[in-house]
């Protein structure tokens, strides 16, 4: 089976397979999933927000992340609904508590996917675990461990 692996800032579709998240800590793992057209985007944030509008690379950024990620979908045909999951956001050990940078890139992504009207349907931000996210493209079923 096809494997599509996500790394830290990037955005990727997927159109078989496996798509999948790994070591999500800090950042904030986001999949995005078309049942009609058996497509999935994974994207691994790592910033809450772009100081531009179009940053050179959008997938960094929680609040352009999502934007660019619906063009994709746009792109091939695949218009909403979309089954949304989120992972990460984490406080890690050794961070100041005063930064909860992991609870603004969370809430930045939460913020975009409102402001275009996407509901989340599994959302495992927070805490203190680095988490991985798995979409079978084929099947649409979403693990998060």
């Amino acid at each position: 089976m096809a494997e599509t692996s996500v790394k830290i800032m990037q955005c990727l579709v997927a159109d078989k397979g496996i798509l999948k998240i790994d070591r999500i800590g800090v950042g904030v793992g986001i999949l995005l999933y078309n049942q009609a057209k058996k497509l999935g985007i994974g994207i691994h944030t790592l910033a809450p927000q772009a100081d531009t509008i179009n940053p050179p690379n959008p997938a960094k950024f929680a609040d352009t992340a999502i934007t660019y990620a619906i063009k994709l979908f746009e792109k091939e045909g695949a218009g909403p609904p979309y089954t949304v999951a989120l992972a990460g956001g984490a406080t890690m050990a050794g961070s100041p508590a005063s930064t909860n940078i992991g609870v603004k890139i969370a809430e930045a992504a939460k913020s975009a996917l409102a402001k275009a009207k996407l509901n989340v349907r599994t959302d495992q931000t927070g805490g203190s675990n680095i988490r991985s996210m798995i979409l079978n493209v084929d099947t649409g079923e979403i693990q998060i461990k």
